[in-house]
């Protein structure tokens, strides 16, 4: 294959190229004018956002479920070393009623 021949296919492969890269960029500017086409792209972004929040607020409640558990955890072992339930109230944020009832246990 000559030099002739390569810069004549490099041009026909950057003429396709740019022919594609209007005809995108037309159907672009056609369908960013649609009300509708707008409307569907809002909604997509809205669920994307949506399922984000669900996700993180997933991954927090998790988080929360967690400390709450550990908290029972050091109230049962504050339990078993006899310390009054006022100083397990005090420090776990625990209820009464919540140190009650993890003593029954």
């Amino acid at each position: 294959m000559s030099e002739k021949d390569i810069e004549n296919e490099k041009d026909e492969s950057l003429k396709t190229t740019k022919k594609a890269i209007k005809q995108a960029k037309d159907t672009l500017e056609q369908i960013s004018k649609d009300k509708h086409e707008q409307e569907l792209a809002r909604l997509r972004k809205k669920y994307i956002m949506d399922q984000n929040a669900i996700q993180e607020y997933g991954y927090c409640q998790g988080v929360e479920d967690g400390k709450y558990e550990s908290m029972k955890e050091t109230a049962k072992k504050m339990l078993a070393k006899k310390m009054p339930i006022d100083v397990i109230i005090e420090i776990t944020g625990l209820s009464k009623k919540e140190i009650e009832d993890i003593k029954k246990l």
